[in-house]
C-alpha cells in the first residue's frame, strides 16, 4: 500500500467486514460466489495502482448490495432497491468529482461500504429476531428448561467438568455472597415475625423519619392514598412472585442478583458470572431502575430539608406532601425519559410545585442553589445521606426478594423500610424491581442447578 495514500487500508478493512458480514448470514452455497466478487487482493491491487478505478469498486458495491436484498425479507425489497439505487447514484457523482482527488474518491467509498455495514447490521438484528421468535415456543414450552440447560453444557462443560476453570465468574459471584446470604435471610426472618408481630401498628402507618444529617424530622401522617398516589403506575406482575422458603440455593441467587445489581459500578458482560450472561440486558436495566430509585429518594430527603429551613413560609395551599408527592412523580418521569440527566434539572423539577415559598426570583435562586450543593453532595458515595438512602433502598428491595410479591407481606417489609427515608410511594418500583430478579433466580435455579452445587463444593 502506498505510504501516501494511508487511508486506503481503511477501504479494505471496511470491505473485508463486508465480505464476513455476508458470509456470516448467507447459506453455505452462497460464500464461495461472495468470496470470488469480493476479492480483497484484487482490490489491494487496484488501490495500490492508484487507478482509483470506481468501476470496479461500485460493482463489488452493488454485487453487496443485491446479496443484501436476496437476504431480506420479500416486504422490504421494494424500499431497499430505491435506497440502494440512490446511494449508487449518489456515488456515481462523487465518483466523477474524485477523478482528481484521492482525499474525495476515499471519502466516497468509505461512504458506501459504511452503508453497506450499516445495512447488514439492520439485518442481523432482523435474523436475530426471527430466530428469537422461532425458538420461543421451544424455551417457553415444557421442552424450555432442558434446552437451556443442553446449551449452557454445551458451551461450559458438564456439571461434572472441572467449574474451576469453566465458571471462574460465577465461584467468584457465589463465594463473594455465600457468607453474608445465611445472615442475611436470618435478619429476614426477623423482620417478618417482628412485622408480624406489629401487623395492626404497622398497618396504621409510621411517620417518616427524614432526618438529614443537618438535623429536622417531618411527621406527617399519611393516608394509603398518599403512599399510593393515583398517578404512580403498577408495575408489579398480576399474581406475583413467591416468597423465598429458606431453600439454599435459592437464597444464595436472590441474595446473589440483588448484590449484583446493587453495585455502584455498571454491569457488563465481562463481569457478569456466566449462569447469568443471557440476563446481561435485563440485570444492566434493573440496576438502572434501582439506581434511579436512589436518586429519587435522595432528591426527595434534600427537598424536605430544603422546605424545612423556611417552612413558615409554605402557602398552605402548597403542603410538603403536595410537593414532594408530585415532585417524585415529576422527577421519576424525567430520569426516566432521559439517559443523562444533571443536578440543576432535578431541582428545576422540584420546584416546579413549591408555589409561596419564596418572596422573589432572587430568593427562589438562591435556594435553588442552596439544593442543588446539598443534593450533588449527598448522591457521592460515602456520603452519609447517600449510605444512609442507599442501605435503606437495598434492605427494601432484599424484603420483597425474599418476602416475595404474591402476599403482602414482602410489599409490607418494603413499605416499611421505605417509609423511613419518606419513600414509601416509590414501594411499587421496588416490587417491580424484586420480582424480575426472583423470576431470573428461579430460572437460573432450575437450569443451572446441578452447576451450583459443583460450585459450593469449591468456594
Amino acid at each position: 500500500m502506498k505510504q501516501d495514500d494511508p487511508n486506503y487500508g481503511r477501504i479494505v478493512k471496511l470491505m473485508e467486514e463486508v465480505r464476513d458480514g455476508l458470509c456470516e448470514m448467507a447459506p453455505q452455497s452462497w460464500r464461495q460466489e461472495i468470496l470470488d466478487a469480493v476479492d480483497l487482493d484484487i482490490l489491494t491491487q487496484v488501490l495500490m495502482s492508484g487507478t482509483r478505478d470506481m468501476d470496479y469498486l461500485g460493482k463489488i458495491l452493488e454485487f453487496a448490495l443485491v446479496t443484501l436484498q436476496k437476504l431480506s425479507a420479500p416486504a422490504t425489497e421494494d424500499d431497499m432497491k430505491e435506497t440502494h439505487k440512490k446511494l449508487l447514484k449518489d456515488l456515481g457523482v462523487a465518483s466523477q468529482a474524485s477523478e482528481s482527488s484521492s482525499g474525495s474518491f476515499i471519502e466516497s467509498m468509505i461512504k458506501g461500504l459504511r452503508f453497506v455495514l450499516h445495512e447488514i447490521q439492520a439485518l442481523r438484528q432482523e435474523i436475530s429476531k426471527a430466530r428469537i421468535k422461532i425458538m420461543e415456543p421451544i424455551i417457553k414450552g415444557p421442552g424450555g428448561l432442558e434446552y437451556l440447560k443442553n446449551a449452557f453444557g454445551g458451551r461450559y462443560g458438564s456439571p461434572l467438568s472441572d467449574v474451576s476453570t469453566s465458571l471462574p465468574l460465577t465461584i467468584q459471584w457465589l463465594s463473594s455472597v455465600r457468607g453474608s446470604s445465611e445472615a442475611e435471610w436470618e435478619e429476614h426472618k426477623d423482620s417478618l415475625s417482628a412485622s408480624m408481630a406489629s401487623q395492626s401498628r404497622s398497618s396504621q402507618g409510621l411517620p417518616p423519619s427524614t432526618s438529614l444529617k443537618t438535623g429536622g424530622n417531618v411527621n406527617v401522617p399519611m393516608s394509603s392514598n398518599q403512599l399510593q398516589p393515583a398517578f404512580y403506575p403498577r408495575v408489579s406482575t398480576p399474581g406475583g412472585q413467591p416468597e423465598c422458603k429458606g431453600e439454599k440455593i435459592n437464597v444464595l441467587l436472590r441474595i446473589g442478583l440483588l448484590k449484583l445489581v446493587s453495585k455502584i459500578e455498571g454491569i457488563t458482560d465481562e463481569n457478569l458470572p456466566e449462569t447469568m450472561k443471557l440476563n446481561f440486558g435485563r440485570l444492566r436495566s434493573i440496576q438502572s431502575r434501582l439506581q434511579k430509585i436512589i436518586v429519587i429518594c435522595t432528591s426527595m430527603l434534600v427537598l424536605r430539608q430544603s422546605l424545612l429551613s423556611k417552612s413558615s413560609n409554605v402557602n398552605p395551599s402548597s403542603s410538603m406532601e403536595y410537593i414532594v408527592t408530585n415532585s417524585v412523580q415529576a422527577v421519576t418521569e424525567l430520569l426516566d425519559s432521559a439517559e443523562d440527566v444533571g443536578i440543576i434539572e432535578i431541582v428545576d423539577k422540584c420546584y416546579e410545585f413549591v408555589e409561596g415559598c419564596e418572596e422573589d426570583a432572587e430568593s427562589l435562586q438562591a435556594s435553588k442553589e442552596v439544593m442543588a450543593n446539598m443534593l450533588l453532595k449527598s448522591l457521592r458515595a460515602g456520603d452519609p445521606v447517600f449510605e444512609r438512602v442507599s442501605r435503606a433502598v437495598y434492605v427494601a428491595a432484599r424484603s420483597a426478594v425474599l418476602g416475595g410479591t404474591m402476599a403482602a407481606q414482602g410489599r409490607n417489609l418494603a413499605e416499611t423500610v421505605l417509609r423511613r427515608v419518606g419513600a414509601a410511594v416509590l414501594v411499587d418500583r421496588v416490587i417491580g424491581i424484586a420480582e424480575v430478579l426472583i423470576i431470573v433466580a428461579k430460572v437460573s435455579g432450575d437450569v443451572h442447578r446441578e452447576w451450583y452445587l459443583q460450585v459450593l463444593n469449591n468456594v
